[in-house]
């Protein structure tokens, strides 16, 4: 993968985890480097489409498709957050997401944005 969607994808993760912790999110992304190998590679996925031709500005577009990949990866709806059993409690409809979630959609959305125009 090219140097431009590494920095891309570690920017748009890097500041969303950053607005989940201004925004006292209940859930906080693990650090980067933190994350897993599929994680990863299914995230620069979603930012190559992002910064590519085929991107969204819906943010309940891209939580249903965020939702999708989750379960490819094996994740399932959780009330609690657990890395290990794989559980997560936004696997929900957007609609169903308290607003703070929603937020974090939005934030994610214009941060892909800023990336596919400054970053190359």
């Amino acid at each position: 993968m090219s140097t431009s969607l590494h920095r891309r994808a570690v920017f748009v993760y890097d500041d969303a985890r950053l607005a989940a912790i201004a925004a006292n999110a209940p859930i906080v992304p693990a650090p980067w480097e933190d994350r897993d190998p599929d994680f990863r590679k299914q995230f620069k996925e979603v930012i190559a489409r992002q910064c590519g031709e085929f991107s969204s500005t819906y943010a309940e577009e891209l939580h249903d498709e965020w939702v999708q990949a989750y379960i490819e990866m094996g994740w399932k709806y959780g009330p609690e957050y657990n890395p290990e059993a794989k559980t997560h409690p936004d696997m929900v409809p957007y609609a169903n997401l308290e607003e703070r979630e929603r937020d974090k959609d939005e934030v994610f959305t214009a941060l892909c944005e800023i990336a596919r125009q400054w970053i190359k």
